[in-house]
Order: structure tokens, then sequence, then C-alpha cells
């Protein structure tokens, strides 16, 4: 259910030499700040004048086609506002704020093949989320994406909480607590701490028809998008028009902070249902951890776990 509404439009014409663009939150809490450094795509955030995010490289890499990281220039920009307050039937919170501005980017390549790519930011108070969009165009219909060149330029080696990518048990796994400069390739959501005591958490939304992000980390304390490959190598295959996932950042003062933030919830596709009324709350029963933990066996035994005793002790 739709409450309030507010939306404002503000056209900039962007000339071919303007490199680079700002774009706050609604608060002026966050900024986020894009620029072109020799045609390579940037962007950085700040949170109340301090840096968070250092400047990072944007862009894709193909299969069989040159890759889309520099030779552009700026063909045009928009910002937008965006205030809505919307209803949910079930969830921790029944009334959700979606505030933003928003910065759009449109990138032209200046030489053969001359391809297009967009950009688009959405800055709340609480944190970032991006995303890109190769349009239609005559030039670059079908694509194979090898490589994702999206990075996120940390401002330290900071604490984090993480599991690893590319194991045999997926995301069951206890989460480690270690430096950045100590993860390996990590499944997202991926915490961290600043020294500054900032609360940081990357992750994505609105993931559909893509493959699934993952973080590997370099020596420079730079995390660096790995999408999770097909059984040939590929990424992604996909064709014009596209949209990305939205890349996400949530940032906060405290770890309650980072829970009750809405951001990736506002990022994620509206219902399309209309009919909602069938939706009821449930309650769930798993005993599968107590094997992570070894209080009980997976196999058979005095240990076993899955057992109907234990079941009912779960739910008494």
């Amino acid at each position: 259910m739709l409450k309030k509404l507010t939306f404002f439009l503000f056209a900039l014409p962007v000339m071919l030499f303007a490199q680079a663009i700002q774009v706050s939150s609604p608060g002026d809490v966050l900024q986020v700040n894009f620029s072109l450094e020799n045609g390579e795509p940037r962007y950085s955030i700040s949170r109340l004048g301090g840096e968070v995010i250092r400047p990072s490289r944007l862009g894709f890499k193909f299969r069989n086609a040159p890759e889309m990281t520099g030779n552009f220039q700026i063909a045009a920009s928009n910002q937008t506002s965006f205030d809505e307050t919307w209803t949910q039937p079930w969830g921790e919170k029944k009334d959700i704020r979606n505030n933003y501005n928003a910065l759009r980017i449109e990138l032209q390549e200046i030489a053969a093949p001359t391809r297009q790519l967009i950009i688009e930011f959405r800055v709340f108070d609480d944190g970032v989320g991006f995303r890109y969009e190769i349009p239609e165009q005559p030039n670059f219909q079908s694509f194979e994406i090898s490589d994702e060149v999206t990075e996120f330029a940390l401002t330290g080696d900071h604490d984090a909480w993480w599991i690893p990518a590319y194991q045999w048990n997926r995301y069951e796994y206890l989460y480690h607590h270690t430096p950045v400069s100590q993860m390996d390739t990590v499944h997202t959501p991926v915490t961290m701490e600043t020294a500054d005591g900032l609360y940081l958490s990357f992750h994505e939304a609105a993931l559909f028809d893509c493959a699934s992000m993952t973080l590997a980390v370099n020596n420079e304390n730079v995390l660096e998008a790995d999408l999770v490959p097909w059984s040939d190598g590929v990424k992604v295959k996909s064709a014009a028009p596209m949209r990305s996932p939205w890349r996400t950042i949530q940032i906060a003062d405290t770890p309650g902070g980072l829970i009750t933030s809405y951001l990736i919830l506002n990022l994620n596709e509206p219902n399309k249902l209309t009919d909602i009324s069938w939706i009821k709350p449930g309650k769930y029963v798993g005993i599968w951890w107590e094997m992570h933990l070894d209080v009980s066996s997976w196999g058979s035994g005095e240990k076993h776990g899955a057992t109907t005793a234990n079941t009912m002790r779960y739910i008494d």
C-alpha cells in the first residue's frame, strides 16, 4: 500500500568534457563521486566528509568482444529524488520508507565500436546501491560476460566477518572473524568494522537472470566482484537490454544499524502479486546446526539428531 510519494527530476545535460559528477543522500550523510580517469569509470563514497570507499573501478570484460572498462566519455546524466512509504503484509516492520537520491550516467565509447553503458547509483542515508545497464544498440546485441570489474576499494585492513565461497557446503559455515587481508573469496553478505567504528555490509539486490556475486580480495584491501561461472567459465550469457543486480553497501554507526537498514529490500523489485491475503507466517523446525556444532551426529547412533523425540523437544 502506498502511503506517501514525492518525486523530483532534475535534468542535467552534461558536456562531453565534464568528467566528474557527485550525488548526495537525502540527509547529506553519504556522497558518491563518479569520475572518468583517462576514460575509465571510477566511483568513491564518503560519509559525513570521511572516505569510506576509495576510487574503485567499474565495468565488464567479455568473451570474444572488447572489454567495457575504458575509452568512455559521459554522454548524458540525470539526477532524481524519490521518497515513498510502503506497507509490508508481514515482516519485522510494517511501514518501510524508501528514500534516496539517484544518479544515472550514460557512457559511450569514444572510438569503435562506440558501445553504450549506463551506470545507475541510488544513494540512501544508510548506504548505496549501484547497477549496470547495457541498453539496446545495433553494434552490441548478445554477449558473454567473462568478468565483472566492480571494485570496492577499502580504506584499511578492516575487521571482517565472512564465510568462504566455492566450498562444498555452500553457505553452511560458521563465520570467520579476521582482518580483510586474511579472507578467502567470500560469499556475501560480508560485514566489516572500520578503525573509525563504522560498520559496513556488502551484498546484492534484485538478483535474477544473472550470476550471483562473490567477493575476492587483492593485496591492496580491494574487494573485487567474482561472479559464479557457468561450467564453461563464462559468468553471464545475456543480450541487450540487460540490467545487472544492484551491488549494495550498507553503512552504519552500529551493528544494529545494519539490521534495521531496509536498503536491500527497497532495491528489490516491488511485489507483483495482486492477492497477498493468503500469505501467513509459519513456524519451521531445523535441527541440522546441531551436527555442525558436533552436538549430535549426521549418521545413526546414540548421538543421531534427526529423531522424532528431538524434533518434539524443539517444538515444545
